[in-house]
């Protein structure tokens, strides 16, 4: 399963990073989430939703000898990894990189996204 994004319907409403944190912190901090918004208002003033690409081979995991499958259950993993993101997907804040773990299949983002900017 993977989250689809089509920037050009993204309003830049921020409700899909606050739904993020609240599902798996139990508060409200976009800072803490695995999907964030950037905003490119000098250009085309569009907003483009960031989040993990859930890639077949996770280039963040190089090197580590970790199970795959099992990590991209988690939530919050160390920022290191976010250095080795191709396409800087991983939110950092703090020691933690905050990683999309399709909320267990259930993507919480996707429920409260009213432009469709993302879906299944």
């Amino acid at each position: 399963m993977r989250i689809k994004v089509d920037e050009k319907k993204c309003s830049g409403c921020h409700l899909c990073e606050m739904v993020c944190s609240l599902f798996h912190l139990g508060m409200m901090n976009t800072e803490k989430s695995a999907i964030r918004i950037q905003k490119d208002d000098l250009d085309t003033s569009l907003n483009l939703p960031v989040l993990c690409h859930q890639c077949k081979e996770m280039k963040c995991l190089n090197g580590e000898e970790v199970i795959e499958g099992l990590e991209k259950k988690k939530f919050i993993w160390d920022r290191i990894r976010a250095e080795h993101c191709p396409f800087d997907a991983l939110t950092v804040f703090g020691e933690n990189a905050y990683h999309c773990d399709l909320c267990a299949g259930n993507p919480q983002c996707v429920k409260v996204c009213t432009p469709k900017a993302i879906r299944i």
